[in-house]
């Protein structure tokens, strides 16, 4: 018997985070999930999607370094800037008037309005609800407004862990069933166990010598850096002089006190280091792999990507026990109240001084991370599409 041939779906991903300057974790994301469907798009169970992408037309040629198969670039007719005045404004034209009929995907919250049209935005935090003091507050407001609108206009919703799911659930009072969860995952084609001959060389890239404790995102309060801060500053002196704390990433929002502290430690004799030049994303593995512990105790996640690469890569991690980060690193990492100096300190300590113990930390890691990858995910977005097609 033949089988039915499926109905052709097409799909228009708005590529904005993709093509602008500022290449964030949002775009880390997007770009991930992206080229994994496009993978799939090549096979016979999915030949029926035909996507589209869409970038302003002086952007579009950073879409190139994808490598994008399977999906054709559009000319989206305003600048990111213009896009999130004319939203501000509510004055915004539906984009179904310009692409047609369609499901449109928005990688970054906000969507646009649409007239005869499926709508899924993928919201990865209510950050900008649940902790508004570490959020700028033009953008959040802009984000309260603009999620909103997201939710009303929305078919169906992509988030990125069961936690979100639960807080966009109860915030918004929708059913869970119009939530759906597309986990991140890590890239373990790029993200393994570095040679100590690159390990050398990248921490002497960036004047990093001798062991260290590592952390990566983004230098802002919501990331609890005051609290690694004073609890690296309590370690005992003979740790301090053994290991230097390694802080990489860029500079967030209400970021002054953090510097603050990091320039006293300095003039007290301590090592805290942060690299000068802009550290590339090939590498930060290498960095990972050089590390004794890496340390990720946020005060919120919409998920929590860097402790999965650290696992990735072979190195010890801890983490806060808050929002959805017990989720993404299960058993496979210390987890201390993000609140606690002292959990902090204590945790420090165990996995610097038990070999077993780091050990036992490295293989969980490794299975942690072959929990999610990102050809699952994108089978559960298409599935998505395909639900509200």
């Amino acid at each position: 018997m033949n089988s039915k041939k499926k109905r052709t779906i097409k799909v228009f991903v708005d590529g904005e985070v993709l093509v602008i300057p500022h290449f964030s974790g949002i775009g880390h994301y997007t770009a991930a999930l992206l080229s994994a469907v496009d993978k799939l798009l090549s096979t016979p169970e999915y030949s029926h999607f035909r996507f589209e992408i869409g970038a302003p037309k002086n952007l579009k040629h950073n879409l190139g370094r994808f490598n994008f198969e399977n999906f054709i670039v559009r000319n989206m007719p305003f600048s990111p800037h213009t896009v999130n005045g004319l939203k501000k404004r509510e004055i915004l034209p539906p984009i179904d008037l310009l692409y047609g009929k369609r499901v449109y995907l928005f990688p970054n919250y906000s969507t646009w309005p649409t007239l005869f049209s499926q709508v899924i935005p993928i919201i990865y935090d209510l950050s900008f609800i649940q902790l508004p003091e570490y959020v700028e507050p033009r953008n959040q407001e802009f984000l309260v407004d603009q999620v909103n609108k997201s939710v009303q206009r929305s078919s169906k919703i992509i988030t990125i862990s069961r936690y979100i799911q639960g807080e966009i659930q109860n915030h918004f009072n929708l059913d869970k069933n119009k939530i759906d969860i597309v986990f991140p995952a890590t890239d373990i084609e790029n993200y393994y166990r570095r040679s100590e001959h690159d390990i050398v060389h990248t921490k002497a890239k960036f004047g990093v010598y001798g062991k260290y404790i590592l952390f990566v995102g983004n230098i802002e309060p919501r990331k609890n850096l005051m609290t690694l801060l004073c609890a690296y500053e309590k370690l005992p002196k003979k740790i301090q002089d053994e290991y230097a704390l390694l802080l990489v990433g860029a500079r967030g929002w209400l970021d002054s006190d953090i510097h603050k502290k990091i320039i006293e430690m300095r003039i007290s004799g301590l090592r805290v280091i942060q690299p000068i030049a802009y550290v590339e994303d090939n590498d930060i593995p290498a960095l990972y792999s050089g590390a004794s512990v890496f340390i990720y105790i946020s005060k919120y996640e919409g998920f929590g990507i860097p402790p999965l690469e650290s696992m990735a890569c072979g190195t010890p991690v801890i983490s806060s026990d808050n929002t959805s980060l017990p989720e993404a690193v299960g058993s496979a990492a210390i987890k201390v109240k993000a609140t606690s100096q002292t959990e902090v300190n204590d945790a420090i300590l165990k996995i610097i001084s038990d070999p077993i113990l780091v050990n036992k930390l490295v293989e969980q890691g490794y299975e942690q991370v072959q929990k999610y990858n990102w050809i699952k995910s994108a089978k559960q977005l298409l599935k998505s599409i395909e639900d509200v097609a």
